[in-house]
């Protein structure tokens, strides 16, 4: 057996072996053979005749514009509505995603043609007759230089959209850290799971630190999971007379003293998760859980953001828990200290004094939101990896569709060299004409990466974790998102820019 017919063996058996890579194979050839067919059929079906002037394609482009700004209105509102769809299945939902964003760059085009003839003026004031030109060189070649200001378009958007994302997600987390780490320094055991310790406190050690120096206030803490018609529910029961004042609700039944006061009378608070979940309302809503006391329906007070897991949790009054759950274990403390004490210092003396007592584990609030936030920026690291790869997909589409432009205008530009065009004024024209697609690109981005970050935030997240994220927009990606698309389109125009110029004119007028 011959070496490639061996190596063919082989690759084979291995696709078959791997369905998932078999899969990508054939989705890689689909999508290829697919591309390649309009292309096909049109070069099939024009004249030779017209095949040799391209003004014939671009006569039909310009007449096209208008049924393509329609067709991708079309599926835009397909998308959108692909996105309203009850239910949680995340693959409608990236369809949807996917036809607005195809929708969008289907508007390209006719958007590119009203900037151009809105910024024109604008541009021969600053660059005279070269200002004039570029703008009129970018439309008569829109067949080019639309689909690549629609590539880079996408590419920028997408890194709107994932920055926005990010930092809704950082500002959530810290909103949530504000509300879930209240006190001073937090006290529990060694717990494997980190999220929910179990181990029971001391009764000493609570005896010890409620008349403590410094110490203003004691919040104690029961975490236990409890079980109900729905499977387990993890339960936090605490005696936080302003908790209800330091939660970010979703929905409630009125105003934190009356939340407040109906959790004094047995009431709940559930989390989002566990609310999508459960499908429980906000208004009205209801949980059974079983007690030691048999089956019991809590009322709904409030539901209440919380990105801890996607199961959810339910919080109570500790004198709630303890009546209806024989049970007066504290799994942790949190300790609320006069503003003039050294938390550092008090947490050293905790240890120290608490430690023959039972081993605890005795953290400043401020260190855990600070170790909080460094796994959350190392974690999201990877996503400036992700948005440069986008750019530089972006940057290689549009300078292959400059390149081919450049092919096809050769004798053009070689007629205005002849008539007395500089290389340095070819120069400019170039880089005028690739900065008006970058800004035209990043315009376009703006609105695009922000209903990517809206269908990220809202309906993403929400389907996948059950959480919706706090959105936080800050100007500084659409300003870097519009400056990265010019650079890109400038860089991209560099290199055709230097091979036009180094052609004799003279050879330029000879190619045909």
């Amino acid at each position: 057996m011959t070496i490639p017919r061996k190596i063919w063996k082989v690759g084979w058996r291995y696709l078959f072996r791997h369905p998932w890579q078999f899969g990508l194979m054939i989705i890689g050839i689909a999508a290829t053979i697919l591309s390649a067919l309009p292309p096909a059929w049109e070069a099939a079906s024009v004249m030779p005749r017209a095949a040799l002037h391209r003004s014939g394609l671009e006569n039909k482009a310009q007449k096209t514009i208008n049924v393509t700004a329609l067709a991708g209105f079309m599926f835009f509102l397909c998308g959108t509505l692909l996105l309203w769809l009850p239910g949680m299945d995340l693959t409608v939902s990236f369809a949807g995603t996917f036809v607005i964003i195809i929708g969008y760059a289907l508007t390209a085009p006719i958007v590119m043609k009203w900037f151009m003839g809105g910024i024109s003026p604008v541009v021969s004031y600053f660059w005279g007759t070269l200002g004039k030109m570029a703008p009129r060189e970018v439309i008569s070649s829109i067949s080019r230089t639309s689909v690549a200001v629609a590539a880079l378009m996408v590419a920028v958007s997408v890194t709107i959209g994932v920055s926005l994302m990010v930092s809704s997600f950082r500002y959530t987390v810290i909103q949530w850290l504000d509300q879930t780490l209240q006190g001073d320094i937090y006290m529990s055991t060694a717990s494997v799971n980190a999220r929910q310790p179990t181990t029971s406190i001391n009764p000493l050690v609570l005896n010890r630190i409620e008349n403590w120096p410094g110490v203003l206030r004691v919040d104690v803490l029961r975490s236990v999971d409890v079980d109900s018609p729905d499977g387990f529910i993890h339960i936090a029961a605490t005696n936080n007379s302003s908790l209800t004042k330091e939660r970010i609700f979703l929905s409630r039944i009125g105003s934190p003293t009356e939340i407040q006061s109906a959790m004094q009378k047995g009431a709940v608070l559930i989390s989002e998760p566990l609310a999508n979940r459960l499908n429980i309302p906000g208004q009205n809503g209801e949980i059974t859980l079983y007690t030691d006391k048999g089956s019991h329906i809590f009322p709904v007070a409030g539901i209440y953001y919380e990105y801890a897991s996607t199961q959810g949790s339910l919080s109570m009054q500790l004198h709630t828990y303890q009546n209806w759950w024989r049970d007066k274990t504290i799994t942790a403390v949190a300790l609320r200290l006069d503003k003039s004490v050294n938390v550092d210092w008090l947490t050293s003396n905790l240890q120290q004094s608490l430690s023959p007592l039972q081993n605890l584990v005795i953290r400043p609030n401020r260190e855990l939101r600070q170790e909080v936030l460094t796994i959350f920026d190392r974690t999201f690291q990877i996503t400036g990896a992700l948005r440069l790869l986008a750019m530089v997909v972006a940057f290689i589409g549009i300078l292959s569709a400059i390149l081919s432009l450049l092919l096809e205008r050769q004798r053009d530009l070689g007629i205005m060299r002849a008539v007395g065009l500089t290389n340095r004024q070819l120069w400019g024209l170039m880089m005028v004409e690739t900065g008006l697609m970058g800004t035209v690109a990043g315009i376009l981005a703006m609105p695009a990466g922000f209903a990517l970050a809206l269908i990220l935030i809202l309906i993403i997240n929400r389907r996948s974790f059950g959480w919706t994220l706090q959105l936080h927009v800050d100007p500084a990606p659409f300003v870097l998102a519009l400056g990265m698309s010019i650079l890109a389109a400038l860089l991209a125009g560099i290199y055709p820019a230097k091979i036009i110029s180094s052609i004799p004119a003279a050879e330029t007028l000879r190619s045909e």
